[in-house]
């Protein structure tokens, strides 16, 4: 007798059984399957349920009995399957429109229920014509649903450029999302936008966000087949040359330990941990410790003038413990960043006879993450470094990856080398004092990653965009977190950036030529918003990236009080453009960009053309083509 594989991915049981729901075409059934092998659990679809039981179709239920009848049908399957004592423990996939009674609505609540947020054009794109779908096709007479079909009807005539079949289906598709997209809001307990996912992606970040336990969520759904290539695509076109992959983050737990804080590892050659939590000097002490030589040839606290109160905690600790420190104050923000504060940090290590035994800690903002990194990996040729980011940027960016450098005038960061911290400490009590635009400014980085990689991390920023901002929040801890575990899988594969590491700097193309045409005044992550914007409006015009996606960009940023245009830049594209050629991933002169073909879906090496590029341009400044000098 065989036996049962062994599921590869767990989750708690208090979330079985687990519901889908969302519009036809959101890939219910598919992603369903895939959860449910990934599992090894048993997966139920009602409507197959209702066929079973009625031994009729669909489409012949709705003719013989009305809309009305199958939703009595429904009602009852619904029931079987959730409230009776054979009720499912699996993945269950429900109808579309199951959520319309209430009856149906009041059995879901206070389980765990995950919404396949598709937009009507991708759903439309997946039922084709409608066949077999009662409510889709464009023949379709529903009396309880009258009124959304008139809108469809209206819809369709508002839309010329579409024709046919599939203009009606997309009307009517209109109609059902307007009708039951709170009612989807209403009744989830997660919320997974699809388009431009794959399948398998969809049900990682479903796993992922519920906290599956095993590591192991993206390889036991990687060898797993599909009917259709991109849940979301809406698309069956031949991929781009350069075309994205998608990054499913990695199944790291993400839920507090017994102590309130959260643990992840960057798995590169020598893994590191990244603890976020609230008041960790001692892991600030655990840091020095576990690096080489534990902090016994010194520690040097490098920091700016504002946090003389916090780094002074953190070296009662360290002292505390037997180390010998010493406190080296650097200018606040980009100023800190030059060959001249670093030579100055030299001359200090030096001065305290720091051996490689010794450790430089880090407390501040990306600027002093990035010095103080930079003097580590060239004291001694590399001494050890523990980085303790306190403001939002520097947690999900910066501080982490290994990253470090300096300014030139020639631009931003073409000093630096790659020298990965011994323990990144993420207190988020020094959130507490940082003002609101700074906290602001730190969600560019973090909704670059749901745009790369995460999603998830869109739907938790434009859901309560004021959690997201609140320093104690535990959905400002969760998105730092999820932000990292990108950053994570992305610097465990590619330290170096040699290759995938390029996709972290989406947007960045055209921020780092913001940040300098403007002598720095824009804050980074205001930039990177700006810049993720431009690099849709060139995948946008490239034909890479739908026009839906391209709108999210401009949703999620202006969501978390960001800015999605950059004014000052009309008519300074030539001045633009120039410092863009100065860009790191610049190669032969040529600019070479990170765009989307998806949500996910991150592309590197594409090189628009210089129309292009000026479209774009034109498109986040406001300039028309002849305000251009």
């Amino acid at each position: 007798m065989s036996r049962r594989p062994v599921p590869h991915v767990t989750l708690d049981p208090e979330h079985l059984p687990l519901v889908l729901v969302g519009l036809p075409g959101a890939g219910k059934t598919t992603v369903a399957r895939l959860l449910a092998s990934a599992l090894g659990l048993q997966v139920t679809d009602t409507d197959a349920e209702i066929r079973r039981r009625a031994r009729m179709t669909v489409p012949q239920i709705f003719a013989a009995e009305g809309e009305e009848g199958f939703r009595r049908r429904e009602t009852r399957a619904l029931h079987a399957v959730l409230d009776s004592p054979a009720s499912a423990q699996g993945v269950v996939a429900l109808g579309g429109g199951a959520i319309l009674r209430d009856e149906n609505r009041s059995l879901l609540r206070g389980r765990t229920v995950v919404h396949l947020m598709a937009s009507p054009e991708t759903a439309a794109a997946h039922v084709g014509d409608g066949t077999g779908r009662p409510l889709v096709a464009p023949e379709a007479d529903s009396d309880t649903t009258e009124d959304a079909l008139h809108v469809a009807r209206g819809a369709t005539r508002a839309n010329p450029d579409t024709s046919g079949r599939y203009s009606a289906v997309l009307a009517r598709m209109q109609a059902l999302h307007d009708q039951r997209a709170p009612l989807y809001a209403d009744v989830a307990t997660l919320t997974v936008p699809t388009d431009g996912l794959t399948p398998q992606q969809v049900a990682a970040l479903i796993l992922v966000g519920l906290g599956a336990q095993a590591p192991h969520t993206a390889r036991a759904l990687a060898g797993l087949k599909t009917s259709t290539s991109r849940a979301g695509a809406g698309s069956d076109k031949p991929r781009a040359a350069g075309a994205g992959m998608p990054l499913v983050p990695p199944s790291q737990p993400l839920r507090a330990g017994t102590d309130g804080r959260l643990r992840l590892t960057v798995p590169t050659a020598h893994p590191y941990r990244v603890i976020i939590g609230r008041d960790l000097a001692d892991e600030v002490v655990k840091g020095v410790a576990g690096a080489p030589g534990g902090g016994g040839g010194g520690v040097a606290l490098v920091h700016a003038p504002e946090l003389a109160a916090r780094v002074g905690r953190y070296e009662e600790s360290l002292r505390d413990a037997g180390l010998t420190t010493e406190r080296i104050t650097v200018p606040s923000g980009e100023a800190a960043k030059s060959s001249a504060v670093v030579d100055m940090l030299w001359e200090r290590l030096g001065r305290m006879r720091m051996g490689r035994d010794g450790c430089v800690v880090a407390v501040g903002g990306g600027a002093t993450t990035d010095l103080a990194g930079f003097a580590a990996a060239t004291w001694l040729r590399g001494v050890p470094v523990v980085q303790v980011p306190t403001t939002l940027l520097a947690m999900v960016d910066a501080a982490v990856g290994g990253k470090t450098g300096i300014d030139t005038a020639a631009g931003k960061n073409l000093v630096g080398a790659f020298h990965s911290p011994s323990a990144v400490v993420c207190d988020v009590a020094a959130l507490e004092t940082l003002p609101v635009e700074e906290l602001r400014a730190g969600l560019g980085e973090v909704v670059k990653c749901g745009l790369i990689a995460d999603p998830v991390i869109l739907d938790r920023v434009m859901a309560d965009p004021a959690e997201a901002i609140r320093w104690d929040s535990p959905v400002l801890a969760e998105l730092v977190a999820r932000s990292v575990a990108v950053k994570a899988a992305v610097v465990g594969k590619d330290l170096a950036e040699t290759g995938l590491r390029e996709i972290l700097n989406y947007g960045h193309t055209y921020a780092h030529a913001v940040e300098t045409a403007t002598g720095y005044h824009w804050r980074h992550g205001e930039a990177v918003a700006v810049g993720c914007v431009f690099a849709a409006e060139v995948a946008h015009r490239m034909k890479r990236l739908g026009s839906d996606a391209l709108a999210l960009h401009r949703q999620a940023f202006t969501a978390a009080g960001l800015p999605v245009s950059f004014p000052e830049g009309a008519g300074r594209f030539e001045e633009l453009l120039k410092i863009m050629r100065s860009d790191k991933k610049v190669r032969a002169g040529a600019i070479r960009m990170v765009v989307l073909d998806g949500i996910g879906l991150p592309a590197r090496g594409v090189t628009p053309d210089l129309a292009v590029l000026r479209e774009a341009h034109e498109a986040v400044t406001g300039a028309g083509p002849g305000d251009e000098a």
